[in-house]
């Protein structure tokens, strides 16, 4: 692909970004220290345009649903996104911004800091559970049950987990987070588990805040744990911040962050 102007250096103040079209390609244009940085205009998690949310260092945000990347190599840094977004090469040329299309990784982005090009240069850039089985911590008696009389389950707690949580844990494995392709268990979004007499609880979180398929992985949920523990289910969405700290395996996003 041959470079095409698409702004003077001065168009793009330090910290700012322009929106170009390069061959009816969008692509975003950035202005980080000094250095020039683009990428695709396009959100790799819904397609649509991820240049208008706030940019914080080398880091934009998509206004949408939050996902995040580094505008150096286009690698995702938060959920929903899995998927990079494309970089390409940009270089300054008198006092002329210009960008090629089509390179693949950050190692092949140009010269520079990542890809990034200074002005002024020109390179290239199962049974219920009794509420004693599962304590509450281990500070915690064991034969004592939890002031709401329910057996309580949660992945921090560091004790072996009850056969009634180990049944409903492997159903709740079948239940996938549509934008990630994960369940919610690899996901580590399932948090608590409790069992009552007449009813279960279980408290989750959402890896976004405004996740579309909240209300159907709720329901998913409600039924993987209806077929272990023939009782009604409840589920309740925690407003805790969801992190791939909390996963069983990071590594199953194919990505570190």
């Amino acid at each position: 692909m041959s470079f095409v102007p698409v702004a003077k250096v001065g168009d793009i103040p330090e910290g700012q970004v322009r929106i170009a079209w390069v061959e009816g390609h969008p692509v975003a244009v950035f202005n980080v220290g000094g250095a020039f940085y683009v990428m695709d205009d396009v959100c790799s998690h819904d397609g649509g345009p991820v240049a208008e949310g706030p940019l914080e260092g080398f880091e934009i945000e998509c206004p949408r649903h939050g996902a995040r990347f580094d505008i150096r190599s286009g690698k995702p840094l938060s959920l929903p996104a899995t998927a990079p977004v494309a970089v390409h090469r940009v270089r300054v040329v008198g006092d002329a911004v210009e960008v090629a299309l089509g390179v693949g990784d950050s190692s092949a982005v140009g010269s520079g800091d990542e890809g990034g090009v200074s002005s002024g240069s020109a390179s290239e850039s199962p049974s219920p559970v009794s509420p004693d089985e599962t304590p509450r911590n281990e500070n915690e008696n064991p034969n004592t049950q939890n002031p709401n009389g329910s057996a309580t389950a949660s992945p921090s707690d560091g004790v072996a987990p009850s056969q009634q949580e180990i049944a409903v844990r492997s159903a709740l494995e079948g239940v996938m987070d549509p934008e990630i392709g994960l369940s919610v268990i690899d996901l580590g979004l399932i948090r608590e588990l409790h069992f009552f007499p007449d009813r279960t609880l279980v408290r989750m979180m959402l890896t976004t805040p405004f996740c579309p398929y909240a209300p159907q992985m709720m329901e998913d949920v409600k039924n993987a744990t209806m077929g272990v523990i023939a009782l009604p289910t409840e589920v309740e969405i925690m407003p805790d911040a969801w992190s791939p700290q909390l996963m069983p395996d990071p590594s199953l996003l194919g990505f570190s962050y």
